[in-house]
């Protein structure tokens, strides 16, 4: 079995990481929560999330045509190199539907870095969000004595679904390009914690 480098997020984390982004992050704190909203209900990977778009021709792109809204993924927006419709959860869903419609244009996150209408770098973003970790108290791994990362809620996401649907279904939420990866890290995992509860 593959160990996780670190831990998932809890909710009571989560949400103290969302009450201390101001203090860290004066300008435009509020983006800054709506990302890590994002992060946490999408299982997005970051540089995925920062891309993400509302105009069609982006890389990442909401797709609000048809029954559910999804994400567009163009063969250079994600890590598998693959153009895809990928399918949201609900709570994702709402999240990105709670965006008013004047301002579904550009980034959905609007967290911008020197050029106008670009997402900042995915280095510089992960930057804050350790110092969101940081600034909350989140240690993730007490050993590497790693604070939260955007890959601690991508975690948290995997983590939370994997109790709710099937492997496939995860492996299908996560873009896993193998369903080995999902058992590894979700599945299996999720199996020591239910023996340990039991």
């Amino acid at each position: 079995n593959k160990s996780m480098r670190g831990r998932p997020i809890t909710l009571e984390e989560f949400e103290r990481m969302l009450a201390v982004v101001p203090k860290v992050r004066k300008r435009q704190p509020e983006r800054w929560q709506l990302l890590l909203r994002g992060l946490w209900l999408s299982g997005l990977r970051l540089g995925e999330a920062l891309a993400l778009s509302w105009d069609e021709d982006a890389p990442v792109s909401v797709v609000l045509t048809g029954k559910y809204p999804r994400l567009r993924f163009f063969a250079e927006g994600q890590k598998s190199r693959r153009a895809q419709l990928h399918t949201i959860t609900p709570d994702f869903a709402e999240l990105l539907l709670s965006i008013p419609e004047a301002d579904r244009h550009g980034l959905v996150f609007g967290i911008e870095g020197d050029t106008p209408g670009e997402p900042i770098t995915t280095r510089r973003a992960s930057r804050y969000i350790s110092a969101f970790g940081k600034k909350a108290g989140v240690v993730v791994d007490v050993k590497e004595n790693r604070n939260a990362t955007a890959h601690g809620l991508r975690r948290a996401y995997g983590t939370r679904w994997s109790r709710k649907v099937m492997p496939a279904t995860l492996n299908a939420l996560m873009r896993h390009s193998s369903i080995e990866t999902t058992m590894a890290y979700y599945v299996e995992h999720d199996d020591n914690e239910l023996a340990a509860e039991l």
